[in-house]
This record gives C-alpha cells, sequence and structure tokens, in this order.
C-alpha cells in the first residue's frame, strides 16, 4: 500500500518534470478549434511513460485522447477527464506576459489555460506517470481522457465520446479548477443562437418593413426584461442562481445598408431543479411571440450547448473516499461546494451516473462566490505552482486508495 509520505516525497523529488509538463503545455496554443498541437504534446508525455494513446476524431485535425492503463487484476475502472481546448486571448489585452508565455514568476505559472484546465491535465497526467514509476498495480485500471470542444459544449469532444461508448468508468475526477475543492454539484448550461433576415437596405431611407438588426434588438430587449424575473432565486452566496445574457452580436457588413442578416447569442444558466425544456420554452415563446404578432419576425435557432446539470450526492461512496484521500495529503478535511458553470462531468454523469466530481488545485470563485481575477479566461491567467504540485499529489492518493 502506498503511503501518503510516499507520494509527498516523489512529487517533492520531481516537481522540475511536473512543472516543465506544464509549462510547454500552456505555451502551446489550443483555442477551441485549434487543439491538434495540444493533443501531440499529451500524445508524446502520455507515451513517454509507458502508455498507448488512442485517438477519436469527430472532425479532422481535431482528436480526442484516450489512454489506458491496466492493472494485474480485475477491478474498478478510473476516469480522469480533462479538456484540452481553452478560451482564446483576451481582445486587445495579451497580459502582463502575454497569452502563452507560461512564464513562472513569484510562484505562479502564467499563461491562457493554467487554470482552465491544463494545470489539472497536467496535474493527472503527472499522477499516472508518477504512480508507474512507484510500481503502483492499480485493481481495475486507470483511464486518461482528454477531449476537444468543452468550451463549445462538447459536442466533438465528451459527447462524441459517450455516443461511441468509450467513456464508461465506475469512478472519476474532472480535473476543472475548483480551488482545492471537491465540487460534486454544479447548474447546468443552455446556449442558443438565433438568427434573422431581412431585405438589405440602403441606409439613405428608412427601412420598407424592419431590418435584421432591429428584429434582433426587439428580441434582444425582452430577454433582458426576462432576466430580471430570473432574479427570484439566489445561491448559497447570495447571488441570482440562475441568469440569462446575450454574450454575442453580430449584425450588418457595411456602414450605410440596414442589414440583412443579425445573429446573436443567449447563454442561460439552469438551476439544479429546474426543466431544461421548460428553460427553452421560455425563451423561444418570447420569438414565437414576436412572430405571431408581426411574420416578419420569423427566426431562426440552433442549440449549441445544453450541457445538463451535475449532482453527485454529498453522501456518494466515492466522494466520501475521496475526500478522505485528500485529507491524507493536505491534512485538512475536504470541503464540498456547489456553484453556477458547467464541465464534461455532468454529461458523464447523465450518461453513465458516474460519480465524477469537479476537483483541481487552480481558482475558480472565492468563498463568496466571486470570480478569481487570475482565473479561467482572464489576461493573466495563473496557477500557484505549490497548488499545481499539491493537486497531483492528492489525485494520486485518490487513486492508490480507490484501486488498491
Amino acid at each position: 500500500m502506498i503511503t501518503p509520505q510516499q507520494i509527498i516525497h516523489m512529487v517533492d523529488a520531481c516537481q522540475d518534470e511536473a512543472i516543465q509538463c506544464l509549462q510547454e503545455a500552456v505555451q502551446t496554443p489550443s483555442p477551441t478549434g485549434e487543439e491538434l498541437a495540444i493533443s501531440r504534446l499529451f500524445t508524446r508525455w502520455i507515451a513517454d511513460c509507458g502508455l498507448t494513446v488512442e485517438q477519436y476524431e469527430a472532425e479532422p485535425g481535431r482528436p480526442n485522447l484516450i489512454a489506458q492503463w491496466h492493472g494485474s487484476r480485475p477491478g474498478k475502472r478510473f476516469l480522469f477527464n480533462g479538456h484540452l481546448d481553452v478560451f482564446p486571448p483576451s481582445d486587445g489585452d495579451g497580459g502582463w506576459y502575454g497569452p502563452w508565455s507560461g512564464k513562472i514568476a513569484d510562484g505562479f505559472l502564467y499563461g491562457r489555460g493554467a487554470v482552465d484546465m491544463k494545470g489539472g491535465d497536467c496535474a493527472a497526467l503527472m499522477a499516472v506517470r508518477l504512480l508507474r514509476r512507484m510500481n503502483f498495480d492499480p485493481k481495475g485500471s486507470v483511464i486518461l481522457s482528454y477531449m476537444v470542444d468543452e468550451e463549445n459544449g462538447g459536442w466533438k469532444g465528451v459527447r462524441y465520446l459517450i455516443d461511441q461508448g468509450l467513456l464508461k468508468a465506475d469512478v472519476g475526477l474532472c480535473m476543472e479548477p475548483t480551488n482545492g475543492r471537491i465540487l460534486h454539484r454544479h447548474r447546468g448550461i443552455l446556449r442558443m443562437k438565433f438568427t434573422y433576415r431581412a431585405q438589405p437596405h440602403h441606409a439613405s431611407t428608412p427601412h420598407p418593413t424592419c431590418d435584421a438588426l432591429q428584429k434582433a434588438v426587439t428580441a434582444i430587449q425582452r430577454l433582458y426584461a426576462l432576466n430580471e424575473t430570473l432574479r427570484d432565486r439566489t445561491d448559497e452566496f447570495g447571488a441570482p442562481s440562475r441568469c440569462l445574457s446575450v454574450t454575442m452580436l453580430h449584425a450588418g457588413n457595411t456602414p450605410n445598408v440596414q442589414p440583412g442578416l443579425a445573429e446573436f447569442v443567449v447563454d442561460r444558466r439552469v438551476d439544479l431543479d429546474e426543466d431544461p425544456e421548460r428553460v427553452k420554452g421560455e425563451i423561444l415563446d418570447i420569438f414565437d411571440g414576436l412572430e405571431r404578432a408581426d411574420p416578419e419576425y420569423h427566426y431562426a435557432y440552433s442549440i449549441l450547448s445544453d450541457r445538463p446539470v451535475l449532482t453527485v450526492p454529498a453522501d456518494d461512496p466515492f466522494i466520501l473516499s475521496a475526500a478522505r484521500s485528500y485529507e491524507k495529503i493536505m491534512g485538512r478535511p475536504a470541503k464540498l461546494y456547489t456553484r453556477a458553470g458547467g464541465s464534461d462531468a455532468a454529461s458523464l454523469y447523465q450518461a453513465y451516473r458516474l460519480p465524477i466530481p469537479n476537483l483541481g488545485a487552480a481558482p475558480d470563485f472565492d468563498e463568496r462566490g466571486a470570480a478569481d481575477p487570475f482565473g479561467s479566461g482572464t489576461p493573466n491567467e495563473r496557477l500557484r505552482l505549490s497548488d499545481y504540485l499539491d493537486s497531483i499529489k492528492y489525485y494520486m492518493m485518490i487513486v492508490a486508495d480507490t484501486l488498491s
């Protein structure tokens, strides 16, 4: 049986190697849709510890990676689930060191993806790499899985692999940033893209009916009014537990023509007990009402993301076991919590009832529910290296305790 002290000693002895892995990952750009280079990097690091990497593509040039480590005895399948894609760099603000620098300063590593979620990806990889180096023989198997397309809803990543039956497991961890806490429940996401069309018309005279942007603005105003009615529910921090945002808007292509096309994206955060179909219907009712009143308001829409809620019970045996393993390493009890946001774990839980909480060292929200100013998607996204190394340790302990 591997002890916490052995794990701590091993990670401390190999910290330069672990930091190199993270630095190389952050220095490899991988905005959603451009994951090929980072998949090659992870393939090399995984293969270097003796595992075979299988690649599965829903779209050419965007490989999902799966590597399996089988022990000598039958037992549980333990799944590490991470994603390779990151938010693109912030417009007009490259941060102190640039989005892909991997700069180390004052005990932090900076760069896009350090938090979400290359820190977690590399920690899981290093956990497997070092457990194998310690000659740990899992009773069962460990699966390393790295997805593309997570930030767009996972259609070409986790959803594709679930449809192929490739991610079935008994227990698992999704290495999303959680500030070292066990996230066993999170809210869902419904993200929809709407399109209005009209006859383009020269701006020198009024449009004979209404242009596409006018339609979009009318609909958006009603969506904002709907959002005001959603504020009656609050989460554990006193903030609204459901909200609606218009996150993108595009219309027109020349300054002197009233636009013939307007497209915008609606992001609705779904509370834990809400019916997703009812949520979608509530939004569509706005557009249907406008069209009934005026057929010119005919619209089209598509679902960009319909990520379900994650609701692993706090008393699930694996949650309790993972918390005990965490405490062995960290010397303090693990904290369980709930927050907004989404993850591929929710799709896995929905498909298999797989107990797969989020657990990662990187910052997400503080104890009051406020987003970290150096967290995911910020210009100066950064991960404290000591937290990263700790996460390798408790990942190792959780695997060792689960598969011994």
